[in-house]
């Protein structure tokens, strides 16, 4: 089984590998690669979501990316890949991010409770 994940509207996709470029502001570029072979459905799904051209959020393991468009798609025999533009980028491991979420619904459950 695969290691690497992604999550895009609470469905899960194994990814074969994930490379990251940050810039100076918020935005990044994301590139993903799958095994089209071990899933096929894949392309079908980012073709779709690419056409549609709207924008989604990805929750992984390493990162949280949120405004995310699909910038192209390359398709291979095996391999496909496709590129992602980030408008903001979370690069925490998910048990800090878990951490802060949970902080932060404590913190707003608090105050709501006091008033």
């Amino acid at each position: 089984m695969n290691n690497n994940w992604i999550k895009i509207d609470n469905e899960t996709f194994y990814v074969k590998e994930v490379m990251i470029q940050l810039t100076v502001m918020a935005h990044a570029t994301i590139d993903l690669s799958f095994d089209i072979k071990s899933y096929p459905s894949y392309s079908d799904i980012f073709f779709n979501m690419y056409e549609r051209g709207s924008k989604f959020n990805i929750v992984a393991k390493e990162f949280e990316g949120k405004g995310i468009m699909i910038k192209a798609v390359d398709v291979g025999s095996k391999i496909m890949s496709i590129t992602l533009k980030c408008d903001l980028l979370n690069h925490k491991d998910i048990s800090e991010r878990r951490d802060e979420i949970i902080e932060e619904v404590l913190n707003n459950n608090n105050k709501n409770n006091i008033n």
